[in-house]
């Protein structure tokens, strides 16, 4: 009776050294975890300050521009047709 009694102690005792062993573990890998995250975090903010791009002062569009008019010249007009009869059944089945 003494030996089962003093095995049931020793199994306890090492499933509790298993339990603390495994909590040990998940709260290092919960450690490292948030340590790469946080790295990971502060490098894309210093990327992003890094390649930061000023902005440019946008260009006036000119509507008398001969590369526009020329571009709305080159559309094929079968072309234009399917895309309008397209978007006419698109919109009547919408309703």
């Amino acid at each position: 009776m003494w030996v089962k009694s003093w095995r049931s102690t020793d199994v306890k005792g090492e499933l509790t050294q298993q339990l603390l062993d495994a909590v040990g573990i998940m709260l290092l890998g919960m450690g490292l975890v948030y340590l790469f995250l946080s790295v990971l975090i502060l490098g894309v903010n210093l990327v992003a300050k890094w390649c930061r791009e000023e902005p440019k002062a946008a260009d006036p569009l000119k509507v008398n521009d001969a590369s526009s008019i020329g571009a709305a010249n080159t559309l094929d007009s079968k072309l234009v047709a399917a895309i309008s009869l397209a978007v006419q059944q698109y919109r009547s089945q919408a309703k």
